[in-house]
């Protein structure tokens, strides 16, 4: 058997002395990991349909990565697509802010988490995402009243 993984310009080629001879998933997973960068876990799951094992990401079950969370305050990288003028960069950020003002423009912009979970960078090594404009109190009160307002026009004519 041959199996060949390509990630980011990596590439890794598999293959079993005895041809006919299956990789274990356990070696799938970890030449994965190579070639990728993310840790994975395999974990066992029986059910009473399946019987089969799974991958999951690492940090759901282990408590010592947290303990591999940035600081506060602490640089991290931020993958920057400004929806005001357009500026596409990678920068940084402190650790924990909710918004950053754009390099080029000075605008405000949402910092999404690159990931599922807070304080875990992506594939790439950004901690945040930045491509949405920054809405503060004020903004998000403003829209939700529209809505509200919206909402009971459209219950007076159904009515």
């Amino acid at each position: 058997m041959e199996i060949k993984l390509e990630s980011d310009g990596v590439c890794l080629t598999l293959s079993t002395v005895d041809k006919e001879k299956n990789i274990k998933f356990k070696t799938l997973v970890k030449a994965y990991e190579i070639v990728t960068g993310d840790e994975l876990e395999i974990t066992e799951n029986n059910t009473e349909k399946n019987s089969h094992s799974t991958v999951a990401n690492s940090f759901d079950d282990n408590r010592d990565d947290y303990d591999r969370m940035p600081e506060y305050h602490q640089p991290v990288k931020v993958d920057l697509m400004c929806p005001w003028c357009g500026n596409n960069e990678e920068t940084t950020t402190l650790y924990g802010n909710r918004f950053m003002k754009c390099p080029k423009c000075g605008n405000k912009v949402f910092l999404a988490f690159a990931t599922s979970r807070r304080g875990v960078p992506d594939h790439r090594g950004f901690y945040y995402k930045a491509n949405e404009v920054w809405r503060d109190y004020e903004d998000r009160k403003v829209d939700d009243d529209l809505i509200d307002q919206m909402k009971s026009k459209l219950e007076e004519h159904n009515a």
